[in-house]
């Protein structure tokens, strides 16, 4: 079986590389237990102090005081195809770490999508986007991991024509039924007769179905694109309460780690570097270019 690698780094003053530590092993445990058994994926999290530690072949979620779209957490891919995701600093950034990082497992290129009957009256079968998180994404609906607040995912039941007695459709059993969205979650899907984008966004007892139009170009993903409508939403749902008595980041404990004397550059750091390099000047310009 094909493991993929993560590497979680903080480029914010307000993660520390001890904290980041803490969510990095409860993320780990969260994969190997939760999530890798029901969706057949393998994967090692890992910390690290910054993006030049991080080895080639590595897919980076980087946590930040400032992300584009004004989103929690957006998934992108860089210039080689590799995916990264950006994760905006909250009290609950571990719980969007978690969300980020299982979407990103379960869908690299960010154009996954499932055939079903859509949830929207009128319209018949469509193509939904493959994000495992955004359907009961708030944080009332996470679950604790070493104390640490992650997020539940649905299953690939969730699909399900129609809903059937003993089926789990969420992990942690919040998501009752097929396509259900939560209060607080989201749904996207593309519509092959229109070629248009939509979503339905759930607030309590609304549900609000929009049009976001064809995909344009430029984007890379339907992913993409998804993410930049539904960043208010998200930011609203995530930085919510979560379940009492589970570690938020202010909770988290102080910092720390190793440190080593330096050592000359070899050809291998070279390429790390040049890697990080990319992946920075691509994260930077993302920044400057958003309104």
């Amino acid at each position: 079986m094909f493991v993929s690698h993560v590497a979680l780094v903080s480029q914010t003053n307000r993660v520390t590389l001890g904290q980041l530590a803490m969510a990095s092993a409860a993320i780990q445990k969260q994969v190997t237990r939760d999530f890798g058994p029901i969706w057949d994926i393998e994967a090692s999290i890992d910390a690290f102090e910054k993006l030049s530690d991080v080895p080639l072949g590595y897919w980076s979620i980087i946590i930040r005081d400032d992300i584009p779209f004004r989103a929690q957490g957006i998934h992108l891919n860089k210039a080689n195809g590799q995916p990264f995701a950006l994760v905006q600093f909250s009290q609950n950034w571990a719980l969007t770490t978690s969300h980020e990082c299982l979407e990103m497992l379960a869908d690299p290129s960010g154009n996954r999508t499932q055939a079903g009957n859509s949830v929207k009256p009128g319209q018949e079968r469509v193509e939904y986007l493959v994000e495992v998180c955004d359907p009961s994404e708030a944080a009332q609906f996470g679950y604790s991991v070493n104390g640490i607040l992650v997020s539940d995912f649905y299953t690939p039941d969730y699909f399900e024509p129609v809903k059937a007695p003993g089926v789990r459709y969420s992990f942690t059993g919040a998501i009752n039924g097929p396509r259900e969205v939560l209060d607080g979650g989201y749904l996207s899907w593309f519509d092959p007769i229109s070629s248009h984008v939509f979503q339905l966004f759930v607030e309590g007892i609304d549900q609000e179905f929009v049009d976001q139009g064809p995909l344009p170009g430029g984007f890379g993903s339907l992913r993409a694109f998804a993410d930049r409508y539904s960043t208010k939403h998200r930011t609203k749902a995530m930085t919510g309460t979560g379940p009492a008595g589970l570690f938020l980041a202010s909770a988290l404990g102080p910092g720390g780690g190793l440190t080593a004397a330096p050592e000359a550059p070899t050809e291998f750091d070279q390429a790390v570097n040049a890697s990080a390099a990319v992946l920075q000047s691509q994260i930077d310009d993302l920044i400057s270019n958003t309104p």
